[in-house]
């Protein structure tokens, strides 16, 4: 086992992370589903699950999804879980290769209730600066990704109404810009999921928006499975 999956990797881990002592007991009572995901075989898509911290897994299993709108940036066990919770999801996917697999894999479980969006990303031709953390410019904060623009991609939100979805994931590329998009088109009470938030930029632009349009109902560190290092998850209910 690498330094990475043991014990006191996951104990230094806690201490970093825990905003305080009720936060750290919550950290520890993960540990040995954190221990158990590493097991040979299992992934997300395996177990069904979306590849979010426990806490956010656990928040949203609590979650009558049933006959919800779903939308997805970014589809993989999400997907599953939500079409095994009878939901109608609708996923937007850049890669051709794991948009195939997706499909094969939703086929494969017989799930009726899944349409699936392919949009690439295209070359960007334009000739102003641009930065990952402005949400008017569709950029993908991945240095090789930086000479495309994924407005296409972001806006395949747009062809649903507004307020038509239950439950937003946000977990593909250009992240900033996708919350953007998404905002209109979901309903009141409905749910903004963004996964990785310990990336300060996803939300930043949002801040005063969070504040008079949302209830904060998920906003923390905590370990994820499948991967050592613990991420944050932000969970955001519309008002």
């Amino acid at each position: 086992m690498s330094w990475k999956k043991s014990l006191p990797f996951f104990v230094w881990q806690s201490f970093k992370y825990a905003k305080n002592a009720a936060h750290f007991r919550q950290i520890c009572l993960y540990k040995n589903r954190w221990s158990k995901s590493f097991a040979e075989g299992r992934n997300s898509v395996v177990d069904e699950l979306p590849w979010l911290n426990f806490a956010a897994i656990d928040f949203l299993q609590q979650q009558n999804l049933s006959k919800s709108n779903v939308f997805e940036y970014g589809g993989g066990g999400s997907t599953l879980f939500f079409c095994k919770n009878d939901a109608y999801v609708s996923t937007v996917e850049d890669a051709i290769e794991w948009m195939s697999r997706l499909t094969e894999m939703v086929e494969k479980k017989g799930y009726q209730n899944w349409q699936g969006i392919f949009i690439s990303p295209e070359p960007y031709n334009g000739t102003e600066q641009r930065s990952p953390e402005n949400p008017d410019d569709f950029m993908s904060g991945s240095p090789l990704l930086g000479h495309l623009t994924y407005e296409k991609y972001a806006r395949a939100i747009n062809t649903f109404p507004a307020e038509h979805f239950d439950l937003i994931l946000v977990d593909g590329r250009a992240r900033p810009s996708c919350i953007q998009q998404a905002i209109p088109h979901l309903k009141t009470n409905g749910l903004l999921v963004v996964d990785n938030t310990e990336r300060l930029y996803y939300l930043a632009s949002f801040q005063d928006v969070i504040k008079e349009q949302f209830k904060v109902e998920l906003d923390i560190y905590c370990p994820v499975a499948y991967t050592p290092d613990f991420t944050k998850t932000t969970i955001l209910r519309k008002l």
